[in-house]
């Protein structure tokens, strides 16, 4: 079992809500402002399964969330998400968009 810090993130719309996103890759690493390895969603979900634990890491505040799946109702897939707390900079929705070169 693994742990990865979550450091970026790709979205794109949910086609069923103008108004809301999904995570679809992520980046980890240590390195806040690069990451050092992209995950597709599904490489996610399947890591997951194995056992590896997936989080993110507040800038200013250092407080860690894990980051767990979850159904999407409207489109009937399986994402991510950080568990809710009430630290703005650790939300897996606040993180830097990935930039892939």
């Amino acid at each position: 079992m693994s742990d990865y810090r979550i450091v970026c993130t790709n979205q794109e719309p949910c086609y069923l809500s103008t108004h809301q996103a999904h995570i679809v890759a992520v980046g980890t690493g240590n390195d806040p402002a690069q990451a050092s390895d992209r995950w597709t969603l599904d490489q996610v979900l399947a890591a997951m399964k194995r056992g590896d634990r997936f989080f993110t890491q507040g800038i200013q505040s250092g407080r860690t969330a894990m980051v767990e799946p979850y159904e999407c109702g409207r489109c009937r897939r399986t994402y991510i998400r950080s568990r809710p707390d009430s630290v703005q900079d650790n939300n897996l929705d606040n993180l830097r968009v990935c930039n892939w070169k």
